[in-house]
């Protein structure tokens, strides 16, 4: 598996475009595609293309306005960077985006844009110093590998390749949080939690959640949560 680069621009202003969603939560280090469609994404993505090629994934907060023009949004959100895209013959964009950084909304911006807009403060990932990260992460892996024993459609040597990966732990057990079946709900929270301990704690305790659910279903009888590897190439 090759180190996906991501960095943001140099040129960064902290100033980006939101797309908000509400069943999808982007973690960074995670490929998502997408398709966009309505006239104000359109638009988002040709500035992006047109610029840093940077989307902000945000989820949208659950409640009777989550489908009005303008829902309320979470506050923690995802810098994306586009991959590729396909631009269809009617307007409309295919592509794939991987996240960048976890970054919080300091306010949103006025403009004349069609879609959303915010000044962002970037989170930047610690380092591994903590050196009771190193059993934490070997907790989360062994439960991740009993989750997969019950789980069908996990494809074993793409999760060997994946654990035996010299990943930061930050990566690992936001990639584990994406593909273990979390809800939205509890994806943002993992989102929102900035330090690597809490975090992996936090994922722990998902991931416990989830075994529980499947112990019933024996051996890879389970379908619940996504596929691993969930829906790209760990490539």
């Amino acid at each position: 598996m090759n180190h996906m680069n991501l960095s943001l621009p140099e040129d960064f202003d902290n100033q980006v475009r939101l797309f908000p969603l509400p069943n999808l939560v982007l973690f960074p280090g995670i490929v998502q595609a997408l398709h966009l469609f309505e006239p104000r994404y359109r638009e988002l993505m040709e500035a992006a293309l047109a610029t840093d090629e940077l989307i902000t994934m945000a989820y949208v907060n659950p409640g009777p306005d989550s489908h009005s023009p303008r829902p309320e949004i979470a506050s923690t959100v995802c810098i994306g960077k586009i991959l590729s895209h396909t631009q269809l013959e009617d307007g409309r964009y295919n592509l794939f985006l991987v996240g960048v950084r976890r970054a919080r909304i300091v306010e949103e911006v006025t403009s004349d844009f069609l879609y959303r807009t915010a000044e962002v403060e970037v989170f930047n990932e610690a380092a591994d110093q903590d050196d009771g990260i190193h059993f934490l992460r070997n907790e989360i892996v062994t439960k991740f590998r009993e989750l997969a024993g019950n789980r069908a459609g996990w494809d074993q040597e793409s999760l060997d390749q994946f654990l035996g990966n010299d990943l930061p732990f930050g990566q690992v057990i936001d990639m584990i949080c994406y593909s273990c079946g979390a809800t939205p709900e509890e994806q943002q929270r993992v989102l929102e939690t900035f330090e690597l301990r809490p975090r992996g704690e936090l994922v722990l305790e998902l991931l416990q959640r989830q075994v529980e659910l499947t112990r019933g279903y024996g051996p890879g009888k389970s379908d619940s949560g996504e596929s691993f590897p969930p829906g790209f190439s760990l490539n």
